[in-house]
C-alpha cells in the first residue's frame, strides 16, 4: 500500500480519502476530509481527537496517545462520534519522520437509509470504497422499483382510455343491440390479447433480466463458497501450528510484544466469526439465485415435468420481504399445508406468475386490513384423482358476492386508481383455463377471507398439447 504524505494535493487527498483525518503526535486534529468536515457538527480542527471520537476497537488502555496507536497500526481501528453517533471504519498509518498519522478510513453503513440520517450522499464516498459497491446495489434496488411505479400509471392510463371506449360502445348498444354485442365480443378479444401481449413482454424481460443477473451473481458467489472451507482449513492448520511453536519452544520478548500488540487472541475468536459469516452469506445469496432461476425459468419455456412445490417456494422467497412487520401493520404468517405430489406436466414460469399474482393480492388485501390481530395466508396442495389441486386462502375482509364474478375479467379492479392495473386474476385466468386446461375459482365471503383453487390436470392430454401448438404457429 502507497502511504499518502502530508504534502500531498489536498484535492487530490480530499478526493481519495473523503473522510481521513490527521492528528499530531499530542491527538491534535490538523487536518479532517472535507466530507467529514461538512457532516460533523463540531469543529474538529485543533481539538485533541478523544474530545470528539471514541476508539471502539482495538481496546486501549487508558487515553489514547501517538505511541499507543502507533503500535496498533496493524489493527483494524473503529471511531465512533461523540456528537452523532456515526462509526468510521479504517486503518492508522503513522508517519515517524512527521510525527503525525493518518486514519484513512469510510462510513460504516450497511443500509441506504443510514446515509441520509448523516446528510449523506453515494457522490460523497471515494470510487475505491467498497461500501459503495454495497450502497450502489441497494440504490440500483430502488430505481427499480421507481421504474415499477412509472409502468403502473402508464397502465392506468390505458385502462382509462379502455373505459372510454367501453362507454362509446355502451351508447351503440342503445341503438343497434346486435351490432353491440359483435363489438363487445370485439373488445373482449382485444383486451385479452393485449393482456396476453403485456404479459409475454413483462415475463420475457423479467426472465431475461432475473436469468442474466443470477449467472452473474452466481459465479464469484461459487468461487467464495468453495474457497471458504480450504480457507477455514488452512487457517486451523496454522494455528495449531502457532500452537505447537508457543508450547514447545521458548518465549522471545519481542514476540509477546508483537503477539500484544496484535491482539492475538482476539484476532483468534474474530477469524473464526468472520468465516462463519461468509459462509452463511454466500449459502443464503446461492439460496436467493437458486429462487430467481426457479421462478424465471427461462430453459423451461416449453411444457415439461416439474415440482410444484419448488414453484411456490420461489414465489414466496421473492416476496418474502412483504410478509415482514412494517410499522403501520403486522407480520403476515405463511402456513403450508403441502400434500405429496408427483411432477407436474406444466408450463413453469407462467404456472409461478400465477402463484405470484394471487399471492401478491393476498398480501395487498390483508395489509389495507389494519384490524387484523393475525394476517394469515394458506397454501395447500393436494391430488384429487388426475388433478393437481393448490389452495390459497387469506384471512382479509373477503369479496363481495356481486363482484366475485368480475374478478377474472380483464381490466377489473378493486384497488384505488394507481395501485391495480386489473391485468392479473385475468391472466391467471388464461393461464390456468386456456394454457393448462383447468380451473380457477374463487371462493369468498365477506369478512371471511377469500380462497382461489387451482385445478390442472397431472399430465396435459396429447390432444390439448397439438390444439396448444397450432395456436402458436397461427401466431
Amino acid at each position: 500500500m502507497i502511504v499518502p504524505t502530508f504534502s500531498l494535493a489536498p484535492e487530490l487527498f480530499a478526493r481519495s480519502f473523503p473522510f481521513h483525518i490527521i492528528f499530531d503526535c499530542e491527538c491534535k486534529i490538523l487536518q479532517v476530509g472535507e466530507v467529514l468536515l461538512r457532516i460533523h457538527p463540531e469543529n474538529l480542527i485543533g481539538c485533541n481527537l478523544s474530545q470528539h471520537f471514541k476508539i471502539i476497537r482495538p481496546a486501549i488502555k487508558g487515553a489514547p496517545d501517538f505511541a499507543t496507536i502507533s503500535k496498533q497500526s496493524r489493527s483494524l481501528f473503529l471511531l465512533e462520534s461523540l456528537h452523532n453517533g456515526i462509526q468510521l471504519k479504517g486503518q492508522m498509518i503513522p508517519d515517524q519522520e512527521q510525527s503525525v498519522i493518518f486514519f484513512l478510513c469510510s462510513v460504516w453503513v450497511t443500509e441506504t437509509n443510514a446515509l441520509a440520517k448523516f446528510g449523506l450522499k453515494l457522490k460523497d464516498f471515494a470510487i475505491h470504497d467498497p461500501i459503495i459497491d454495497f450502497l450502489f446495489l441497494l440504490q440500483g434496488q430502488n430505481t427499480a422499483l421507481e421504474d415499477t411505479k412509472k409502468l403502473t400509471i402508464e397502465l392506468t392510463q390505458k385502462q382509462e382510455q379502455l373505459q372510454q371506449a367501453l362507454t362509446i360502445q355502451e351508447v351503440l348498444a342503445q341503438t343497434a343491440e346486435a351490432q353491440a354485442q359483435k363489438l363487445e365480443q370485439c373488445l373482449l378479444e382485444l383486451q385479452r390479447t393485449q393482456s396476453q401481449l403485456i404479459q409475454t413482454e413483462k415475463m420475457s424481460s423479467l426472465g431475461q433480466l432475473v436469468a442474466g443477473i443470477a449467472h452473474e451473481i452466481n459465479n464469484p458467489v461459487n468461487f467464495i463458497q468453495g474457497n471458504v472451507n480450504y480457507i477455514e482449513e488452512y487457517t486451523q492448520s496454522l494455528l495449531n501450528l502457532l500452537s505447537l511453536y508457543q508450547k514447545y519452544f521458548p518465549s522471545h520478548p519481542e514476540i509477546e510484544e508483537f503477539t500484544e500488540e496484535l491482539d492475538l487472541e482476539y484476532i483468534i475468536q474474530d477469524l473464526f466469526k468472520i468465516l462463519s459469516s461468509m459462509k452463511l452469506g454466500a449459502i443464503r445469496i446461492r439460496d436467493i439465485v437458486l429462487s430467481l432461476r426457479t421462478f424465471s425459468r427461462l430453459d423451461e419455456a416449453e411444457m415439461k415435468t416439474v415440482d410444484i412445490h419448488e414453484g411456490i417456494d420461489s414465489t414466496l422467497l421473492i416476496l418474502s420481504h412483504k410478509f415482514e412487520k412494517k410499522f403501520n401493520f403486522s407480520r403476515i404468517e405463511i402456513i403450508k399445508d403441502y400434500g405429496n405430489l408427483p411432477l407436474v406436466e406444466c408450463y413453469a414460469s407462467e404456472l409461478n406468475q400465477v402463484f405470484l399474482n394471487i399471492l401478491t393480492n393476498a398480501i395487498d388485501i390483508l395489509q389495507n386490513n389494519r384490524t387484523l390481530d393475525l394476517a394469515k395466508i394458506i397454501i395447500k396442495t393436494c391430488l384429487d384423482c388426475n388433478l393437481v389441486c393448490v389452495s390459497i386462502k387469506d384471512n382479509g375482509i373477503g369479496i363481495d358476492e356481486k363482484l366475485q364474478d368480475k374478478v377474472f375479467d380483464p381490466f377489473f379492479t378493486t384497488k384505488p386508481v394507481g395501485q391495480g392495473t386489473g391485468l392479473g386474476l385475468s391472466i391467471c385466468y388464461q393461464i390456468v383455463v386456456d394454457k393448462h386446461h383447468g380451473q380457477l375459482n374463487c371462493i369468498s365471503k365477506p369478512g371471511q377471507g377469500a380462497e382461489f383453487i387451482i385445478k390442472i390436470p397431472l399430465c396435459q392430454s396429447r390432444q390439448a398439447r397439438e390444439v396448444d401448438s397450432v395456436q402458436k404457429v397461427l401466431g
